[in-house]
């Protein structure tokens, strides 16, 4: 009698810290800030946690437990890399699933979230349940998007900048060694007398000016095209997949149109107009900054031959460039090894 009486006690005691144990679990699944899940995989059943739904914006009796409740509202872009990451880890190839992903709120939006999990394994070795949470990271994630943004882009215009101009350029010149037929132009283009701007109307205005040249250099190219801001008043512009000069030359002439009609400044009758200097792939180039420095360089020469036109750069311009920089180069020397000579010519008066 003492026996029994002892086990029916020793059982009440542990159906007693069974009770407890699940009542604390149940209040930490109802206190936790993220959801979680516990995936069946022999049956093909999830529990997912009332914060879980809630995440969602659903209530609790709105998510049944099938897989396809998480899986059919992650984002496209998405799923793929979510059911690699699983399968990796019930794989055994991981020591734990993680994955970030979109997935779909019940008002339509996206909302990031962090999912992290690990498998319970069974007598035969093989995954029996996946179990863990679900984070939602969205505000990390826009946060993460702005500063990539911000770094990529000029702040006043929102164009690309010059490190994401490059890095496009750096990709389509990759492109073209592949396949040289793909030709491509950079037009590196100054818009005329803005310092004039700047100087007789104030820096508020010229700013106006900038984003409104911006807006109208972005609405005459393709979409497939680049065109980004260098800082100050020069824009450059990525045309890609282009059949002979005249494809550039047209856009050239269009901008320059555009910029004599527009009124960029609505309180201001201001006309504008732009030196450009052009730079095909045609030239042979291996590397973005030196397509920059030939682009400027033409650029340049269509100021000095009168602004508002622009030049072509050719292997002609290049050797005149060489030729100028070893000039000065040798008069540098000179000067340094007094190898100058200063001869005066006398003005004389031939009757006396």
């Amino acid at each position: 009698y003492q026996q029994a009486r002892q086990e029916i006690t020793e059982r009440q005691r542990v159906e007693a810290a069974l009770r407890e144990s699940e009542e604390r679990y149940a209040l930490a699944v109802r206190a936790a800030n993220d959801g979680l899940w516990d995936w069946n995989l022999k049956k093909g059943q999830i529990y997912y946690s009332p914060r879980w739904k809630q995440m969602l914006g659903y209530a609790d009796n709105e998510i049944s437990d099938n897989p396809n409740e998480w899986f059919n509202r992650v984002h496209p872009e998405d799923i793929t890399q979510l059911k690699t990451n699983i399968s990796a880890h019930v794989k055994g190839l991981s020591a734990h699933f993680e994955c970030e992903y979109r997935i779909q709120h019940s008002n339509g939006s996206y909302r990031w979230m962090l999912s992290r999990g690990m498998a319970v394994i069974g007598s035969e070795k093989t995954a029996q349940r996946l179990a863990g949470s679900q984070t939602d990271i969205t505000l990390r994630k826009q946060a993460e998007i702005k500063l990539l943004h911000d770094a990529l882009h000029d702040s006043l215009t929102e164009l690309p900048n010059r490190t994401l101009f490059i890095d496009r350029l750096n990709h389509v010149i990759e492109r073209s060694k592949r396949d040289d037929s793909r030709i491509y132009a950079v037009i590196f283009l100054d818009l005329d007398r803005f310092k004039d701007v700047n100087d007789s109307l104030g820096h508020m205005p010229g700013d106006q000016l900038l984003i409104a040249t911006a807006k109208l250099l972005r609405s005459i190219l393709r979409p497939m095209d680049t065109v980004a801001r260098l800082g100050g008043d020069e824009f450059v512009i990525l045309l890609e997949d282009i059949r002979d000069v005249s494809d550039v030359t047209r856009v050239a002439d269009r901008i320059q149109k555009k910029l004599m009609m527009a009124t960029l400044l609505p309180n201001h009758t201001i006309f504008m107009s732009a030196s450009m200097g052009i730079v095909l792939s045609t030239t042979g180039y291996e590397r973005p900054e030196d397509i920059l420095r030939d682009a400027d360089t033409a650029m340049y020469r269509a100021k000095e031959n009168g602004r508002s036109r622009y030049e072509i750069f050719d292997n002609e311009m290049r050797e005149h460039i060489m030729l100028r920089l070893e000039l000065e180069s040798a008069l540098r020397q000179a000067i340094e090894r007094q190898d100058l000579d200063v001869y005066y010519q006398p003005v004389v008066n031939v009757k006396t």
